[in-house]
Protein backbone atom coordinates (compact mmCIF):
# COMPACT_ATOMS: atom_id res chain seq x y z
CA UNK A 1 0.00 0.00 0.00
CA UNK A 2 1.28 3.79 -0.65
CA UNK A 3 0.12 6.50 1.39
CA UNK A 4 -2.24 9.17 0.89
CA UNK A 5 -1.40 12.00 -1.15
CA UNK A 6 -2.53 15.05 0.83
CA UNK A 7 -2.51 15.53 4.03
CA UNK A 8 -4.63 17.52 6.36
CA UNK A 9 -3.20 20.43 7.93
CA UNK A 10 -3.01 20.88 11.72
CA UNK A 11 -2.56 24.07 13.53
CA UNK A 12 -1.20 23.24 17.45
CA UNK A 13 -0.30 26.09 20.22
CA UNK A 14 2.60 25.74 21.62
CA UNK A 15 2.25 28.65 23.96
CA UNK A 16 0.49 31.78 23.98
CA UNK A 17 3.09 33.42 21.10
CA UNK A 18 3.70 30.25 19.11
CA UNK A 19 1.63 27.98 16.92
CA UNK A 20 3.17 25.32 15.01
CA UNK A 21 2.20 24.13 11.63
CA UNK A 22 2.30 20.27 11.20
CA UNK A 23 1.08 18.17 8.14
CA UNK A 24 -0.67 14.48 9.33
CA UNK A 25 -1.32 12.01 7.08
CA UNK A 26 -3.44 9.42 8.50
CA UNK A 27 -2.10 5.48 8.66
CA UNK A 28 -1.50 2.15 10.08
CA UNK A 29 1.24 2.08 12.90
CA UNK A 30 3.56 3.71 15.46
CA UNK A 31 3.51 7.95 14.55
CA UNK A 32 6.28 9.10 12.45
CA UNK A 33 7.33 12.55 13.13
CA UNK A 34 9.22 14.49 10.70
CA UNK A 35 11.93 17.38 11.26
CA UNK A 36 13.22 19.08 8.16
CA UNK A 37 16.93 21.04 7.81
CA UNK A 38 17.16 24.03 8.28
CA UNK A 39 15.45 26.45 5.87
CA UNK A 40 13.22 23.87 4.91
CA UNK A 41 9.77 22.84 5.56
CA UNK A 42 7.52 20.40 6.75
CA UNK A 43 6.74 19.48 2.79
CA UNK A 44 10.24 18.59 2.11
CA UNK A 45 9.68 15.35 3.39
CA UNK A 46 6.92 14.33 0.51
CA UNK A 47 8.90 12.51 -1.67
CA UNK A 48 9.76 9.78 1.08
CA UNK A 49 6.42 9.82 2.66
CA UNK A 50 5.17 9.20 -0.86
CA UNK A 51 6.97 6.18 -0.87
CA UNK A 52 5.86 4.96 3.04
CA UNK A 53 2.96 1.89 3.16
CA UNK A 54 0.31 3.60 4.75
CA UNK A 55 1.95 4.79 7.54
CA UNK A 56 0.60 7.56 10.14
CA UNK A 57 2.53 10.29 9.81
CA UNK A 58 3.17 14.13 11.10
CA UNK A 59 5.89 16.96 9.27
CA UNK A 60 6.83 19.86 10.81
CA UNK A 61 7.20 23.24 10.03
CA UNK A 62 9.63 24.07 12.41
CA UNK A 63 9.59 27.81 14.31
CA UNK A 64 10.47 30.58 11.93
CA UNK A 65 9.52 28.17 8.73
CA UNK A 66 6.79 27.46 6.14
CA UNK A 67 3.50 27.98 7.80
CA UNK A 68 4.35 28.26 11.49
CA UNK A 69 5.32 31.36 13.73
CA UNK A 70 8.24 33.47 12.94
CA UNK A 71 9.81 34.71 15.64
CA UNK A 72 12.56 37.10 16.07
CA UNK A 73 16.25 35.86 15.96
CA UNK A 74 17.73 34.17 17.96
CA UNK A 75 17.26 30.46 16.91
CA UNK A 76 19.00 28.14 19.41
CA UNK A 77 18.81 24.88 18.18
CA UNK A 78 17.69 23.42 21.84
CA UNK A 79 15.24 26.06 21.48
CA UNK A 80 12.97 23.81 18.87
CA UNK A 81 12.90 20.69 21.29
CA UNK A 82 11.02 22.66 23.95
CA UNK A 83 8.59 23.29 20.50
CA UNK A 84 8.28 20.31 19.94
CA UNK A 85 7.63 17.92 23.51
CA UNK A 86 4.43 20.25 24.06
CA UNK A 87 3.39 19.02 20.35
CA UNK A 88 3.78 15.53 21.06
CA UNK A 89 1.89 15.54 24.45
CA UNK A 90 -1.04 17.57 22.92
CA UNK A 91 -1.36 15.15 20.29
CA UNK A 92 -0.81 11.99 22.65
CA UNK A 93 1.68 10.87 20.73
CA UNK A 94 3.73 7.55 21.95
CA UNK A 95 6.32 4.80 20.38
CA UNK A 96 7.26 7.76 18.36
CA UNK A 97 9.84 7.05 15.46
CA UNK A 98 11.33 10.00 14.91
CA UNK A 99 13.21 10.93 11.21
CA UNK A 100 15.22 13.80 11.16
CA UNK A 101 17.75 15.68 8.57
CA UNK A 102 20.60 17.75 9.34
CA UNK A 103 19.37 20.68 12.33
CA UNK A 104 16.56 18.42 12.32
CA UNK A 105 18.54 15.16 13.03
CA UNK A 106 19.89 16.98 15.99
CA UNK A 107 16.57 18.29 17.17
CA UNK A 108 14.50 15.13 16.78
CA UNK A 109 17.67 13.80 19.16
CA UNK A 110 17.58 16.13 21.03
CA UNK A 111 13.60 15.89 21.82
CA UNK A 112 14.40 11.72 22.45
CA UNK A 113 16.92 11.91 24.81
CA UNK A 114 14.67 14.35 27.47
CA UNK A 115 11.32 11.97 26.78
CA UNK A 116 13.12 8.94 25.88
CA UNK A 117 9.94 7.18 26.78
CA UNK A 118 8.34 8.75 24.25
CA UNK A 119 10.30 7.23 21.00
CA UNK A 120 10.27 3.68 19.95
CA UNK A 121 13.07 4.24 16.88
CA UNK A 122 15.12 7.51 14.97
CA UNK A 123 15.89 7.30 11.92
CA UNK A 124 18.59 10.32 11.40
CA UNK A 125 19.54 11.38 7.80
CA UNK A 126 23.29 13.15 7.95
CA UNK A 127 22.36 15.12 11.07
CA UNK A 128 23.84 17.75 12.68
CA UNK A 129 25.83 15.88 15.47
CA UNK A 130 29.47 16.41 15.58
CA UNK A 131 32.07 15.04 18.44
CA UNK A 132 32.64 16.70 21.76
CA UNK A 133 35.24 19.13 21.18
CA UNK A 134 33.49 20.45 17.50
CA UNK A 135 29.86 20.89 19.76
CA UNK A 136 31.70 22.92 22.35
CA UNK A 137 33.20 24.97 19.43
CA UNK A 138 29.87 25.67 18.13
CA UNK A 139 28.03 26.49 21.55
CA UNK A 140 30.59 29.19 21.72
CA UNK A 141 30.59 31.02 18.51
CA UNK A 142 28.98 34.19 17.92
CA UNK A 143 25.36 34.64 16.58
CA UNK A 144 26.03 35.31 13.59
CA UNK A 145 23.17 36.85 11.18
CA UNK A 146 24.37 39.29 8.64
CA UNK A 147 27.55 37.89 8.12
CA UNK A 148 26.26 34.70 6.95
CA UNK A 149 25.61 33.97 3.29
CA UNK A 150 22.20 32.67 3.87
CA UNK A 151 21.07 36.71 4.85
CA UNK A 152 21.53 37.49 1.49
CA UNK A 153 19.74 34.58 -0.20
CA UNK A 154 17.11 35.84 -3.05
CA UNK A 155 14.29 36.41 -0.72
CA UNK A 156 11.39 37.44 -3.90
CA UNK A 157 10.30 35.04 -6.84
CA UNK A 158 7.63 35.47 -9.38
CA UNK A 159 6.47 32.11 -9.26
CA UNK A 160 7.57 28.37 -7.69
CA UNK A 161 8.43 27.61 -11.10
CA UNK A 162 10.98 30.41 -11.54
CA UNK A 163 12.77 29.66 -8.31
CA UNK A 164 13.16 25.40 -9.36
CA UNK A 165 14.50 26.28 -12.66
CA UNK A 166 17.15 28.61 -11.02
CA UNK A 167 18.07 26.60 -8.13
CA UNK A 168 17.90 23.13 -10.68
CA UNK A 169 21.55 24.22 -11.88
CA UNK A 170 22.90 25.11 -8.47
CA UNK A 171 25.19 22.77 -7.08
CA UNK A 172 23.11 22.15 -3.74
CA UNK A 173 20.64 21.18 -5.74
CA UNK A 174 21.60 19.49 -9.18
CA UNK A 175 21.15 15.87 -7.85
CA UNK A 176 17.77 16.22 -5.81
CA UNK A 177 15.38 13.91 -7.64
CA UNK A 178 12.56 16.36 -9.29
CA UNK A 179 10.00 15.61 -7.48
CA UNK A 180 11.54 16.72 -4.01
CA UNK A 181 13.00 19.97 -5.92
CA UNK A 182 9.24 20.98 -6.94
CA UNK A 183 8.44 20.55 -3.05
CA UNK A 184 10.57 22.41 -1.71
CA UNK A 185 9.92 25.48 -3.85
CA UNK A 186 5.98 24.93 -4.30
CA UNK A 187 5.47 24.92 -0.27
CA UNK A 188 8.94 27.19 0.71
CA UNK A 189 7.59 30.27 -0.82
CA UNK A 190 4.25 32.12 0.67
CA UNK A 191 2.14 35.08 -1.57
CA UNK A 192 3.44 38.21 -1.29
CA UNK A 193 1.14 41.02 0.46
CA UNK A 194 0.18 42.36 -3.64
CA UNK A 195 -0.55 38.56 -4.18
CA UNK A 196 1.68 39.16 -7.39
CA UNK A 197 4.87 38.02 -5.93
CA UNK A 198 6.10 35.14 -3.43
CA UNK A 199 8.53 35.12 -0.78
CA UNK A 200 10.76 32.38 1.35
CA UNK A 201 8.43 31.28 3.86
CA UNK A 202 11.92 30.68 5.99
CA UNK A 203 13.18 34.76 6.13
CA UNK A 204 16.96 34.51 4.73
CA UNK A 205 17.68 36.49 8.18
CA UNK A 206 16.05 33.60 10.26
CA UNK A 207 17.78 30.84 7.83
CA UNK A 208 20.85 33.05 8.94
CA UNK A 209 20.72 33.32 12.85
CA UNK A 210 19.99 29.43 12.41
CA UNK A 211 23.39 28.28 10.79
CA UNK A 212 24.89 30.95 13.64
CA UNK A 213 23.23 29.34 16.67
CA UNK A 214 24.52 28.27 19.47
CA UNK A 215 24.67 24.35 19.31
CA UNK A 216 25.01 22.87 22.96
CA UNK A 217 26.66 19.62 23.87
CA UNK A 218 23.92 18.34 25.82
CA UNK A 219 22.54 16.26 23.24
CA UNK A 220 25.32 14.37 23.40
CA UNK A 221 25.11 13.73 27.49
CA UNK A 222 21.36 12.70 26.68
CA UNK A 223 22.11 10.46 24.15
CA UNK A 224 23.02 7.63 26.94
CA UNK A 225 18.95 7.80 28.03
CA UNK A 226 18.15 6.85 24.62
CA UNK A 227 17.68 2.89 24.05
CA UNK A 228 15.29 2.69 21.43
CA UNK A 229 16.70 1.54 18.06
CA UNK A 230 18.89 4.28 16.23
CA UNK A 231 19.53 4.37 12.77
CA UNK A 232 22.43 7.01 11.18
CA UNK A 233 22.42 7.49 7.25
CA UNK A 234 25.28 9.15 6.33
CA UNK A 235 26.53 9.92 3.01
CA UNK A 236 29.70 10.68 1.52
CA UNK A 237 32.91 10.93 3.52
CA UNK A 238 35.08 13.88 2.90
CA UNK A 239 37.25 13.40 -0.22
CA UNK A 240 35.32 10.70 -1.72
CA UNK A 241 34.60 12.72 -4.83
CA UNK A 242 37.05 15.68 -5.86
CA UNK A 243 35.48 19.40 -4.10
CA UNK A 244 37.91 22.03 -6.06
CA UNK A 245 35.49 24.60 -5.26
CA UNK A 246 35.30 23.59 -1.77
CA UNK A 247 31.27 23.50 -2.20
CA UNK A 248 29.37 23.14 1.34
CA UNK A 249 27.23 20.54 1.71
CA UNK A 250 29.02 17.85 -0.68
CA UNK A 251 29.92 15.94 1.88
CA UNK A 252 28.80 14.57 5.51
CA UNK A 253 28.49 16.84 8.10
CA UNK A 254 28.12 13.89 10.68
CA UNK A 255 30.25 12.59 12.95
CA UNK A 256 31.39 8.91 12.20
CA UNK A 257 31.68 7.69 15.50
CA UNK A 258 28.05 8.82 16.59
CA UNK A 259 25.90 5.54 15.90
CA UNK A 260 28.61 3.87 18.66
CA UNK A 261 27.40 6.44 21.26
CA UNK A 262 23.75 4.98 21.07
CA UNK A 263 23.43 1.77 22.82
CA UNK A 264 20.85 0.57 20.24
CA UNK A 265 22.71 2.30 17.00
CA UNK A 266 23.47 1.52 13.46
CA UNK A 267 25.33 3.27 10.68
CA UNK A 268 24.71 3.01 6.59
CA UNK A 269 26.54 5.14 4.85
CA UNK A 270 25.77 6.36 1.06
CA UNK A 271 28.40 7.41 -0.87
CA UNK A 272 26.08 8.53 -3.34
CA UNK A 273 24.56 11.09 -1.80
CA UNK A 274 25.79 14.29 -0.53
CA UNK A 275 24.53 15.70 3.19
CA UNK A 276 21.24 16.23 1.02
CA UNK A 277 20.66 13.13 1.41
CA UNK A 278 16.94 12.74 2.03
CA UNK A 279 15.90 15.01 -1.38
CA UNK A 280 18.92 12.89 -3.25
CA UNK A 281 17.62 9.07 -2.59
CA UNK A 282 14.45 9.10 -0.98
CA UNK A 283 13.59 5.57 -1.88
CA UNK A 284 16.50 4.65 1.08
CA UNK A 285 15.39 6.80 3.57
CA UNK A 286 11.81 5.40 3.14
CA UNK A 287 13.05 2.15 3.29
CA UNK A 288 14.86 2.54 6.51
CA UNK A 289 11.53 3.46 7.98
CA UNK A 290 9.33 1.19 6.83
CA UNK A 291 11.70 -1.40 8.00
CA UNK A 292 11.45 0.43 11.63
CA UNK A 293 7.96 0.73 11.58
CA UNK A 294 7.40 -3.14 10.48
CA UNK A 295 9.70 -4.27 13.25
CA UNK A 296 7.90 -2.24 16.21
CA UNK A 297 4.25 -3.44 14.81
CA UNK A 298 5.89 -6.74 14.56
CA UNK A 299 7.10 -6.72 18.39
Amino acid sequence: MTMQKKPKTILVDINEKLTYCAYEWEGEGPPILFCHATGFHGRIWDNVIRKLDNKHVFSLDLRGHGQSTKAPPPYHWDSFANDIIPFIEKMNLSNIIGVGHSMGGYIITTVAGKIPEAFGGLVLCDPSLFDAKRHEETSKRSQLTQDHPASKRRNNWNTPQEMAERLRTHYNFANWEEEALQDYCNYGLVKSDNEDTYHLACPPEIEASMYGANISPVVLENIPKITCPVRILRSRTKGTTPNPNGEPFRDSVTWPGISKQFSNGSDFQYNHCSHFLPQEDSRVVADHINEMSNSLMEN
